[in-house]
């Protein structure tokens, strides 16, 4: 295995999907390889960390739109409560609005804040 190959696989043991999808793209991975990297980044900051300024930036610098980020965020919710992993969707501290959310909450929150967040530009 090579050494790029050898960070790429620790970068995903470790969950760091930013640092491994653009590893993979550097790398010269399949294009399919880097997309699901990417998706597991921008869930992971928005669903496990719920960073909203975080995914908005991860999202620009991808070059998505505020739609394309919500259709996934929405479609995925889907896919984990359909394969019980509710524990991720459970509420958890929001300091914007100092109150408990469930993913969804955050989610409309996000969606409804969205041209308020940090921007990389």
């Amino acid at each position: 295995m090579s050494d790029k190959e050898d960070e790429l696989k620790a970068a995903v043991e470790r969950k760091q999907f930013v640092r491994a999808s653009d590893l993979a793209a550097s790398a010269g991975a399949p294009q399919e390889q880097i997309e699901q990297l990417r998706n597991e980044a921008l869930w992971q900051i928005s669903a496990v960390f719920r960073n909203a300024a975080g995914t908005r930036i991860l999202a620009e610098h991808r070059g998505l739109s505020k739609k394309e980020v919500e259709d996934y965020l929405r479609k995925r919710l889907e896919e984990e409560r359909g394969r019980g992993g509710d524990k991720i969707l459970e509420p958890t501290f929001d300091h914007h609005t100092n109150r408990y959310l469930t993913f969804e909450e955050w989610l409309d929150f996000l969606i409804r804040k969205w041209d308020k967040l940090g921007s990389p530009s």
